[in-house]
């Protein structure tokens, strides 16, 4: 089975230490959430499926953050404006995630219902020493009752991110369960960095190598072609593929950062080793 499936997770500096999911709206007659949107599938059948929980208000910071502003500094050594843009990655966060897929492959496709949550997450610096970065992200929720009233905190550790410049190797996904080490050739890696993710319990997910690129107001870094596990909102519904095949790219705006994946849904018939008859 393959599918092309699209991620968006986005970050706004947030003010406020609470959070929440969207619901699902039981009226299908609503507008729908997104531009790409299969238009001519029922209604309902493409509502996006997400958390029922509700959060408390945010307020968001409107202005330019300073690790933005600094960002844009004339003279700076590239080495130096690539760190920055990692770092300046922390914060506190309202985070909105949107998965959709956009392109069947297989005789009789039939789209997944979108995807769509928010929360509020706190990206951390855990470990900086010049060429090694660690973000670890901690989310931080509060949830409104019927009667409106709000929760205390619920902090749950995230996911963590680890940037190596100029790593030697990095240690791949390669289906089923299965990671291998992938030694990388020095003279290729000069100015790269790679980004190493790990799952709540510290377990590896995916990692990948790639350049930041800085172009006036934008920063940006676009990996290499990457496999990754299925993720959790994933693994317990669908069966009929075993990991995603794409890239990730982080872009830091003023107010935040985005986090986009382009990925193939591929089925595999054992580790590396995709699917002979329709992968």
């Amino acid at each position: 089975m393959k599918s092309h499936v699209v991620l968006l997770l986005i970050l706004l500096l947030s003010s406020l230490n609470s959070a929440s999911a969207q619901s699902d709206d039981a009226d299908c007659s609503q507008a729908r959430l997104f531009t790409f949107s299969w238009q001519f599938s029922p209604a309902c059948d493409m509502q996006a499926r997400g958390g029922t929980t509700q959060g408390a208000e945010l307020e968001l910071a409107e202005a330019p953050s300073d690790a933005w502003q600094a960002l844009q500094n004339d003279g700076l050594e590239d080495f130096e404006r690539d760190r920055m843009a990692i770092l300046s990655m922390a914060g506190g966060y309202r985070v909105s995630f949107d998965f959709l897929e956009t392109v069947g492959y297989t005789p009789g496709f039939e789209p997944d219902r979108p995807y769509q949550s928010w929360a509020t997450e706190y990206v951390y610096v855990i470990e900086d020493r010049d060429d090694f970065i660690s973000l670890q992200h901690i989310m931080v929720m509060q949830y409104v009752d019927e009667s409106g009233n709000v929760s205390a905190p619920m902090v749950q550790k995230h996911w963590r991110q680890d940037w190596q410049y100029e790593p030697s190797s990095i240690r791949v996904f390669n289906g089923l369960d299965e990671f291998v080490s992938q030694p990388l050739v020095a003279e290729e890696m000069e100015g790269v960095w790679s980004q190493s993710v790990y799952q709540v319990d510290d377990s590896p997910r995916y990692a990948a190598v790639g350049r930041w690129q800085h172009d006036h107001n934008i920063s940006s870094w676009l990996s290499s072609t990457t496999w990754r596990p299925l993720p959790r909102r994933e693994s317990s519904v669908r069966q009929d593929y075993q990991v995603l095949v794409g890239t990730n790219r982080h872009t830091i705006t003023p107010t935040g950062w985005v986090q986009e994946e382009e990925n193939f849904k591929v089925a595999l018939d054992a580790p590396g080793q995709l699917r002979e008859s329709q992968p």
